[in-house]
């Protein structure tokens, strides 16, 4: 057993949200609004709970990665027979907050129950889920459906593994791409997405400092093709096409 790699994944501000209902009695209810629980407030509490259960959902799931998140809110909507709990995680992770936002709110509701199961046997957690998430590849990510891309390999192999990711992401092979791979290979470019390479550069160091004596090219030669010069090595290449290939369909 083993958790998901996610090391080749970009940290990127990522954030979501979820709900859940619990149904209680009507009079259950106007205990809470009253404050008259014997436990105390219960809205307040129930908001420490889910934040607390979002401090430890990596502590509760084997295979969740402790990733520490920058914000947590958690909402509690006081109805006539029903408890709604809103909960919202936020941070800069290689990974999203979909179930530190899930277990906020399972955690909020179950707090909910232990409060009032002395005092209501009627209690049901009707539905938990996540209503949002954003800042991961999803939102970014363009597969290369139809795209036809030319790949120059010093190495058969190397070719293979990048036709490999290609295919993956819809690309088909043609000798007159729209986009040119150079495996070990370079060339002049009329234009060098400066942008994107400095990204590149930067994300390749954090992984191992000496890439920087090889570094991806990224650019558009004479007649406009996108042009990507990559080191001949596999592993530059996995990382290049699980980190930056879903970037390549919104340059196209």
């Amino acid at each position: 057993m083993r958790t998901v790699d996610v090391s080749h994944k970009f940290e990127t501000l990522r954030t979501s949200r979820a709900y859940g209902r619990i149904r209680l009695k009507p009079e259950t209810l106007q205990l809470i609004k009253e404050k008259k629980l014997p436990k105390g407030d219960l809205v307040e509490v129930t908001k420490l709970a889910g934040i607390y259960g979002a401090k430890r959902t990596g502590d509760i799931l084997p295979f969740c990665h402790p990733i520490a998140f920058d914000f947590a809110s958690v909402e509690v909507r006081l109805n006539e027979d029903s408890v709604e709990v809103f909960s919202e995680v936020r941070g800069v992770a290689r990974t999203g907050y979909e179930m530190e936002a899930l277990t906020a709110v399972a955690t909020a509701l179950l707090n909910v129950y232990d409060m009032c199961k002395g005092l209501d046997d009627t209690m049901v957690i009707e539905e938990i889920r996540l209503l949002e998430k954003s800042g991961g590849k999803s939102d970014w990510k363009k597969d290369l459906s139809g795209v036809k891309v030319s790949i120059l390999s010093v190495s058969e192999d190397l070719k293979k593994t990048a036709l490999s990711y290609l295919n993956d992401l819809g690309a088909v092979e043609d000798t007159d791409g729209r986009i040119l791979f150079l495996i070990g290979e370079d060339t002049d470019l009329e234009e060098r997405l400066t942008h994107l390479e400095c990204v590149i550069s930067f994300y390749d160091f954090t992984r191992n400092p000496s890439c920087v004596v090889s570094p991806v090219k990224v650019g558009r030669d004479r007649e406009g093709r996108l042009v990507v010069v990559l080191p001949p090595s596999r592993e530059r290449i996995s990382s290049f096409f699980e980190t930056f290939g879903g970037v390549l369909g919104k340059l196209v």
